[in-house]
């Protein structure tokens, strides 16, 4: 009885630190998507020299975590982690997209999370350019357009089974959609000004 009251110690112990850990990388990577909302708002309002700040901040805090998690694959490969990854990146594929009119390198993220994040980057650059258009800037479009058009032939080599790729062939339509909406708003948008000159 002694030996098994034993075993038992060891489990329940090894159970309530990664019972621990868990709770706590939750609540970390819920502050992470939190934080990648308020950066890609704070993009959308101008302020990118503050976001590029800010999203360095996050990658160094989702690394701090990743890391942590490493050594508890059942905690780590549960999703909520691809969540907050896919998040960040979003965010910074965003601003480097507005910035530098360029995707970030693949650095240290997840193959995966860096696929789903630059898929919905694209609705940030749909915005980008449909805000510039509301304010009749039209310089440039052609060029945002064309970087969300390489994205999506990207993301086409990689239509691989859901069950590897975490259902990104859904997120491949969803990218076709957009890209495919904002290319008919800017040619219309063009034209009427064509016809107004």
């Amino acid at each position: 009885m002694e030996k098994i009251g034993k075993i038992k110690r060891k489990i329940l112990n090894l159970l309530e630190k990664e019972d621990r850990v868990r709770e706590e990388g939750l609540r970390s990577l819920r502050e992470i998507t939190r934080e990648t909302a308020n950066i890609i708002r704070d993009i959308h309002k101008g302020d990118l020299e503050k976001s590029k700040i800010r999203i360095g901040e996050v990658v160094k805090k989702l690394n701090l975590i990743k890391k942590k998690l490493k050594k508890y694959p059942e905690i780590y490969y549960q999703g909520f982690l691809h969540q907050a990854e896919k998040e960040v990146i979003e965010a910074k594929a965003t601003l480097n997209i507005i910035e530098k009119k360029e995707i970030p390198e693949i650095g240290n993220f997840d193959p995966i999370s860096y696929l789903h994040g630059l898929c919905e980057s694209l609705g940030e650059i749909r915005r980008y350019i449909l805000d510039r258009m509301r304010e009749n800037k039209f310089d440039g479009l052609e060029e945002y357009l064309k970087i969300m058009d390489e994205i999506y032939f990207f993301l086409l080599n990689f239509q691989y089974p859901d069950a590897i790729t975490r259902t990104l062939r859904k997120q491949i339509d969803y990218a076709r959609n957009i890209v495919e909406k904002t290319r008919g708003e800017i040619t219309s948008a063009y034209l009427l000004r064509k016809k107004e000159t």
